[in-house]
Order: C-alpha cells, then sequence, then structure tokens
C-alpha cells in the first residue's frame, strides 16, 4: 500500500536509520537530522515535490521524496529508501509515480533516481529490469582551499568574453557528448558565474575545465580534453591553475564539489593528487515516466 506522507513523525526515524546504512542509503547521501527533516519537510509542503512511503501488512518497507522540474521536464528523488522486500517495494513506489504523473497529464517525463554503488539491493534491482544507467560517478569534494604553489601554466588561458566565441566550438564538440548540461548557448548567457580556463597549444584549443559559484560552495563542470591529447598530464595542468584562480577570486572555499565519471582515471587521480577526496560513488538510473 502506498500512502502520500503529511506529517515528518510518520517517516523520520525510519529515513534516519537508513540514510546513515551504506546498504540501504539513497544519493545524495543525508545523514544528519537536520539535513533530513530540512528534505522531508519541504517535499511535504511543496506543490513541486510528493513524498510517499509503502506498507505491506502494516510494516513500514519503503519511503521515496521526490521533484519534479516543470520546464526541463525530469522527476529526481531526494529520497529513495528500502529496507523489506527490496523488488517489490520499488516496483509499488515507481508504478505509483508513473500513475500520479499519468493522472496530472504529466508527459515526457523522466524519473531520475540516484543510488550509492554500495546500496547493492537498489543496483541489483534496476539492472535486473534493464532500467538505464545514465551516470556513474564519484562525488569529490575539496574543503578550505589553500594553495601550496601559485605557479601557474602558460598554456593554461582564462576564457573571457572576447574569446568566447572561439572556446565555444571546442565546446560543444567535446563537452556536450560527454553528457554535459550546459552547451555554448546557455554557458555564454550565464557566463559572470563561471569561470572558464582552456588549455591552448600552437594557437589551438585541445582541453578545458570550467567551474560555477553557488552561494555556499564551488562546483566543478568537467575536464574536457580532445583524443590526442589525453593522458598527457593536461588534466592536472588544468585542476592546478583553476584551483590558484578560485583561491585568487574567492580566497579559502569552504567546500569544492567535483563529479568524475567512472572510467576517467587520468582526471580522478589529477583531482586526488591535488587534494580532493572521494565522498561517495553513485549511480543514476533513468527511466520514462
Amino acid at each position: 500500500m502506498i500512502k502520500t506522507i503529511e506529517t515528518l513523525d510518520e517517516v523520520m526515524n525510519f529515513a534516519l536509520e537508513l540514510s546513515n546504512d551504506d546498504f540501504y542509503a539513497s544519493y545524495p547521501r543525508m545523514k544528519s537530522i537536520s539535513e533530513i527533516k530540512e528534505e522531508i519537510e519541504k517535499s511535504i509542503i511543496s506543490e513541486v515535490a510528493n513524498v510517499i512511503a509503502c506498507y505491506k501488512e502494516g510494516l513500514l518497507c519503503g519511503v521515496c521524496a521526490y521533484y519534479w522540474d516543470l520546464d526541463d521536464k525530469y522527476a529526481q528523488t531526494t529520497q529513495f529508501l528500502i529496507k523489506e522486500f527490496y523488488d517489490e517495494t520499488a516496483e509499488e513506489i515507481i508504478f505509483y509515480i508513473k500513475d500520479e504523473f499519468i493522472r496530472n497529464e504529466l508527459k515526457g517525463y523522466e524519473l531520475l533516481i540516484g543510488v550509492p554503488v554500495t546500496n547493492k539491493n537498489a543496483n541489483n534491482y534496476f539492472v535486473k529490469n534493464n532500467i538505464e544507467c545514465s551516470e556513474s560517478s564519484f562525488d569529490t569534494r575539496l574543503y578550505n582551499l589553500n594553495i601550496n604553489s601559485k605557479q601557474k601554466h602558460n598554456c593554461i588561458e582564462k576564457i573571457t568574453e572576447d574569446t568566447f566565441d572561439e572556446y565555444a566550438i571546442f565546446h560543444d564538440n567535446y563537452a556536450i557528448p560527454s553528457g554535459m548540461y550546459y552547451n555554448s548557448k546557455n554557458l555564454k548567457k550565464d557566463m559572470k558565474e563561471f569561470q572558464i580556463l582552456a588549455f591552448v597549444k600552437d594557437g589551438s584549443i585541445h582541453g578545458s575545465i570550467f567551474t560555477k559559484a553557488f552561494k555556499d560552495m564551488l562546483e566543478v563542470f568537467g575536464v574536457f580534453i580532445d583524443d590526442e591529447h589525453k593522458k598527457k598530464g593536461i588534466e592536472g595542468m588544468l585542476i592546478n591553475d583553476m584551483l590558484i584562480h578560485l583561491y585568487n577570486e574567492f580566497g579559502s572555499v569552504n567546500e569544492i564539489v567535483y563529479f568524475i565519471n567512472e572510467g576517467c582515471d587520468e582526471e580522478l587521480k589529477a583531482a586526488l593528487d591535488s587534494g580532493f577526496e572521494i565522498n561517495d560513488n553513485y549511480k543514476s538510473y533513468k527511466l520514462s515516466l
């Protein structure tokens, strides 16, 4: 039985217990009481979010909090926590969400569900049911940015409005095919929020990295290098100069978030060598509603 949750007390203890257990947690991780409380309460009152629970013979088996974006037409879980009867409970929750979107005539949406790799039950369920894995990444973080060396590389250049059109060609050729959300048009529109660095050789751009400033932290949106220049240490050069530029502009930043796709070993090594730490390893699954 699926029930729409209206009060925090109905699911708080369940969500807190499972969120702090690697074998049951969902992604993004929420471990503290305040984090979980805020997320569930926000989802209960929002007009574009919901919290549901699955019961079997009176036993609470699963809790799911999710929201949907009307502009980009996707839904995403913020809590997908299942303890008992995993396959049956997951199927019932997903079926309910699909039915809800049909009832409300929300067509063409995709549902994204994130889980850490340690949640074997979840990953086995999605693989067994041939649900597309849209992302498999390391969530890395750097805390309290401090620079030991301020030596920049001459081949790394900061992209400005005057040089953006040249960069746009490289960006759309190498960043977009990797699944990057920002195409050059959107990136240029929001350029004041970004710092873009490029690796330049013989007058041509062969690599880039860019970051965005948020209220309380910075996020790296990836390293992109053409095939000819991969595995030549350019990842480390771009990350090094990025951190120097960020330190010069923002000082000792509390937190920098950097998602790195599994399989990008050179990029991951360069990030770890630069002071980033692995916070989590997760997969995101996508299905049509």
